[in-house]
């Protein structure tokens, strides 16, 4: 189950990544971006390419912990962190982005990728291949 829940998350990782590295064309940042100063143009677009990072680093290493296993102390403070990551943007949504239909599926999403890595802390080992 864990090795599942692992590969899910990876893969979900994979297309969020792809995803963010599509926003210069979905949210059109070629006439967008212009209409903001050179700093805040700057700025969003490297925390854009450190999110496609993060994301990316999420999915290899959900990669890794499904070959590896869940058991040890970075394995889990991996874990948490990807729960924690994507809890921050379930969070800041509303604050942000207000309440509307697609903000509602990247809530949902969300709320997936957090509940199953957090299981991941409360399943227990079942021997070797139980990972």
């Amino acid at each position: 189950m864990k090795k599942a829940i692992l590969y899910s998350g990876a893969a979900i990782n994979l297309a969020l990544a792809v995803f963010h590295m599509l926003f210069w064309k979905l949210l059109n940042w070629g006439e967008e971006l212009p209409k903001l100063s050179m700093l805040n143009i700057g700025v969003i677009q490297i925390l854009n390419v450190i999110i496609i990072f993060t994301i990316l680093y999420f999915a290899v290493m959900s990669v890794v912990m499904a070959w590896m296993g869940t058991d040890g102390i970075f394995a889990k403070s991996i874990i948490v962190f990807i729960a924690g990551f994507y809890s921050i943007r379930l969070f800041l949504g509303y604050p942000f982005f207000g309440f509307n239909p697609e903000e509602l599926i990247i809530w949902a999403v969300c709320l997936v990728i957090i509940i199953a890595y957090i299981s991941l802390l409360f399943m227990r080992k079942k021997g070797k291949g139980g990972n």
